[in-house]
């Protein structure tokens, strides 16, 4: 298959999922039509390498850095203040959830595998390798990885209906309060230029050309892996790109919205999801049958939690559980797939563009921050809290 084929393929994928969540306002999102139709695509004979091919792996790995720290700019530091909710909704929900698939799951699936499980479901693909490399030097790997794999290949499926599902509640509560929608519609709003000159790094943001606008991105996110380097990748580099993606456009070296000025935002979102769920080519149908059971009983006991810790957080924080469901439920996909679902949500529900801009503005950043900082953070610690238990 060659490249113009391969990419293609992608395309039509890409573009059918947002026909479709379009066409049911979001009911099926986007993100989990392209997952089905990859994995069947891959199971009846879709070149597994086929990202490879078109060169969009090598494209989405390099422009993640570029997008995360663009999210950034879209974040104000006095809205980032107002996160600390979604910090604590999110990471309050994936703890419950990972709590209950070990003390639950171990009764229905083995002690080992529900310990095995409890990280991945968790989130992030470094959790992945500190389970692998701990069943690996206890000799479980063969017996026990292929679930773990197959919970971390397959949990999207259960983690993004969810989400949409709340997030869509959440946006019909939103539209139906005319206060909430004048105010985040114009949360990004410039304030006038005498701020701008106020601002240290203004001057390198006097130019609206979209390659100005998409080398202080690459800059920054250059800048972000430099620091995550230093701490021997402690902080991940994406955590530190979005917080610098905030500092820089507060400091004006970057502008507001500054992915949407590069005239790449789609090129960039496409080429970081197709590379995300090329994953999906490690499951075979054999794989999916045989491990279905445990996945299945992980995902399930997983997601109640994270549902009955939404109520509660909802409750306590007194936000919407809706909103602490979705954020909680972020541990299955993550970034980059929560910006998608952003924007599709605000684009499906969202009736002219003042509601959809209010709707971006209001759901973005919480996803964001949820599929970041405990994801990445938060799964990681667990894994190590988790894996020693291991017998």
């Amino acid at each position: 298959m060659t490249a113009i084929y391969a990419l293609t393929i992608l395309l039509a994928f890409y573009a059918f999922g947002d026909c479709i969540a379009m066409k049911t306002k979001g009911l099926l999102s986007s993100v989990f039509v392209i997952c089905v139709v990859m994995l069947v695509s891959f199971w009846v004979g879709l070149p597994k390498d086929i990202a490879v091919i078109s060169g969009i792996s090598t494209i989405g790995g390099a422009l993640v850095g570029p997008l995360v720290v663009g999210i950034g700019t879209t974040i104000s530091f006095d809205e980032l203040k107002r996160q600390w909710k979604t910090v604590i909704a999110s990471a309050f929900g994936v703890t419950v959830g990972v709590v209950g698939v070990i003390l639950i799951g171990n009764q229905l699936i083995g002690w080992n595998e529900a310990v095995a499980s409890a990280p991945v479901f968790a989130g992030a693909a470094v959790s992945l390798l500190v389970v692998n490399q701990a069943l690996t030097d206890l000799g479980l790997l063969e017996t026990i990885g292929v679930i773990v794999i197959t919970i971390y290949a397959t949990q999207k499926f259960f983690g993004v209906p969810l989400a949409s599902f709340c997030l869509q509640r959440e946006a019909k509560s939103f539209l139906g309060k005319t206060e909430k929608i004048s105010y985040y519609a114009n949360l990004l709003e410039e304030k006038g230029n005498h701020i701008e000159k106020k601002r240290p790094l203004a001057y390198f943001s006097k130019s609206d050309k979209p390659v100005y606008n998409l080398v202080k991105l690459a800059l920054i996110a250059s800048l972000a892996n430099f620091l995550s380097e230093l701490t021997n990748g402690a902080i991940h580099n994406l955590v530190i790109a979005l917080v610098l993606g905030v500092v820089f456009t507060e400091l004006g070296f970057l502008k507001k919205n500054s992915l949407a000025k590069t005239d790449s935002n789609f090129l960039i979102m496409f080429a970081t999801i197709m590379t995300v769920f090329a994953s999906l080519a490690n499951v075979t149908p054999k794989s999916l049958v045989n491990n279905l059971l445990p996945v299945v009983i992980v995902m399930v006991i997983g997601t109640l939690g994270v549902i009955v810790a939404g109520f509660i957080s909802g409750k306590v924080l007194k936000e919407s559980p809706w909103v602490c469901i979705a954020l909680g439920i972020t541990c299955t996909f993550g970034f980059p797939t929560t910006v998608l679902m952003s924007n599709e949500i605000a684009e499906s529900m969202g009736r002219n563009e003042e509601e959809m801009k209010a709707l971006r503005n209001y759901i973005l950043p919480k996803m964001t921050v949820a599929g970041f900082v405990p994801v990445t953070i938060g799964s990681v610690i667990l894994a190590g809290i988790i894996v020693p238990l291991l017998k």
